[in-house]
């Protein structure tokens, strides 16, 4: 019994520790294993099946599963199987929880290669070999992108382009061949 109670005791220790100093270190953290970095793959920005929550739940768990079990005289292979069952329910429900909690996250991120070939209006003129300003809707916001022409030319604001390509955090622009709706002339 005092094998189970010390695992538990462990993967608890480690949620406490987890609760109170987690905000300092950054949070959860996950342990990478290959190229699957989580065990929902194809599930970017989600939970993992192996961040340190999860593990300790499932520790924490497997430990007073297998108290409950050897307190009611089981041998301990019925009562190991106790505690990996209530483990894998306890990591089931908190990774369960945790997909709820990743999915009410709003995200402001860009992916700047759906941005190419897109209509976007100068909103700070694009002076001759420097950087302007141009803004265009993508994924039903708009949004505001450091850019520079294709030739290096100057384009005056209001003017109407096209994304042509990306360089770093910049966008390089052409111009669309007319003037954007309300653009200076």
């Amino acid at each position: 019994m005092f094998i189970y109670a010390a695992i538990g005791a462990f993967g608890f220790l480690f949620l406490i520790v987890m609760l109170f100093v987690g905000e300092i270190f950054g949070g959860d953290h996950e342990i990478h294993v290959g190229d699957a970095d989580h065990g929902d793959f194809g599930h970017e920005g989600g939970p993992s099946i192996f961040s340190a929550r999860i593990m300790a739940s499932f520790l924490t768990a497997f430990g007073v599963g297998g108290v409950v079990a050897r307190y009611y005289e089981l041998s301990h292979p019925a009562a190991a199987g106790c505690g990996v069952v209530a483990g894998v329910a306890m990591s089931g429900l908190v990774y369960q929880f945790a997909k709820v909690l990743y999915s009410q996250q709003a995200s402001s991120e860009i992916h700047m290669a759906g941005l190419i070939g897109r209509t976007a209006e100068v909103t700070v003129g694009i002076p001759r070999g420097g950087m302007g300003q141009v803004t265009l809707e993508y994924g039903g916001e708009r949004t505001t992108q450091i850019a520079r022409s294709t030739d290096g030319g100057a384009i005056a604001a209001g003017s109407a382009v096209v994304v042509t390509a990306l360089l770093g955090d910049s966008i390089i622009v052409e111009r669309a061949g007319s003037r954007a709706p309300g653009g200076a002339s």
